[in-house]
């Protein structure tokens, strides 16, 4: 009953949109796929609401005053916790892939490591430019030479799936670089991240899975204070994409980081508890079992140009459609429940 539930949803929201029989049936399997921001009136609003372009690409201030806000931005979170963050320096980032991209080349002589289910960016770059990497199963598994990349929430789930403490401990011990990928940080809650360890070496964030401005690519990198790159350099002098900074600027002023969690996290578990999901920490998700298999992942790795057996993947859905759909999704909930 659960899935046939998300069936009804589904089938109601896009008819509602004006599409026919056909085209419903295409889109019905992509409704919970894939993981976008929630493009709600409030959000779009804020959109039509920014500053014309030549005020932000003539603010010389425009960066750093970025930089210094996301800072006290990130950390002021009532639903999660992230310490040490103040022992980093913060470089603006074209979302977090600038970040990822910096990261390998400095430290393109090592294999980079990940657990299954990592963000496919990682495996489709090392395999298009034939660099070692590898997938893991357990921390002891790296070793001396190694690079990690780990999303905190964790890509496949939503959730903090391993155990951080023991992971950077591990780390430090085999002196192998960690890079956190904390792209839906701002999205979850009860996440608590520790930063105190010497193998952290790169932490980012991004804004394109909390704001509906993904194709500004908004974003911020933290290093160890005194490291200096390219990407650190461009900030240094103060050669940056002031135009993404400014509508970055924008949105945090606006809203909180936990505005959108706050927002719709009883919404969240509504839907986990309707459709007899597993709970995921970040309200964009939750986990299905077999029988939610046809609205996996499959589409995205075809799309990553990946021939991984998808099967592997957990079945994440995304409930980005039900929260712009808000009023429907909850209808239908009342009428078949």
């Amino acid at each position: 009953m659960s899935i046939e539930l998300a069936k009804k949803i589904a089938w109601t929201v896009l008819l509602q949109k004006g599409n026919d029989f056909n085209q419903t049936r295409q889109q019905v399997k992509g409704f919970y796929a894939r993981g976008r921001p929630i493009c709600d009136k409030e959000m779009l609003d804020e959109v039509k609401a920014l500053p014309p372009i030549h005020t932000m690409i003539h603010n010389h201030t425009m960066i750093p005053t970025f930089e210094d806000k996301f800072s006290h931005w990130i950390i002021d979170n009532m639903f999660n916790n992230i310490k040490g963050l103040e022992s980093y320096q913060p470089d603006i980032s074209q979302g977090a892939t600038q970040s990822f991209d910096s990261f390998y080349i400095k430290h393109g002589h090592k294999k980079i490591k990940m657990f299954f289910g990592e963000y496919l960016y990682h495996i489709v770059v090392r395999q298009k430019l034939n660099m070692p990497y590898d997938f893991i199963t357990s921390y002891d598994e790296l070793q001396e030479g190694d690079a990690l990349v780990i999303s905190v929430p964790f890509c496949d789930t939503g959730n903090v799936d391993f155990d951080l403490d023991k992971i950077f401990k591990h780390c430090d011990t085999m002196n192998i670089p960690v890079l956190l990928d904390c792209a839906y940080f701002p999205i979850a809650y009860n996440i608590e991240i520790d930063l105190n360890y010497d193998c952290i070496d790169t932490v980012c964030f991004s804004l394109s899975k909390l704001f509906p401005i993904a194709h500004a690519r908004v974003g911020m990198r933290y290093t160890k204070k005194g490291f200096e790159d390219g990407q650190r350099l461009h900030s240094n002098i103060n050669y940056d994409n002031r135009i993404s900074a400014g509508i970055g600027l924008h949105f945090i002023n606006k809203f909180r980081s936990d505005h959108v969690v706050e927002k719709y996290i009883m919404a969240h578990k509504k839907f986990i508890k309707a459709f007899g999901l597993k709970p995921s920490n970040t309200i964009l998700f939750a986990d299905g079992d077999d029988t939610w298999i046809e609205y996996g992942r499959h589409d995205i790795l075809k799309a990553y140009g990946l021939e991984d057996d998808w099967k592997q993947y957990h079945n994440r859905l995304c409930f980005t459609e039900l929260y712009e759909n808000l009023s429907i999704a909850e209808e239908v909930i009342n009428v078949y429940n």
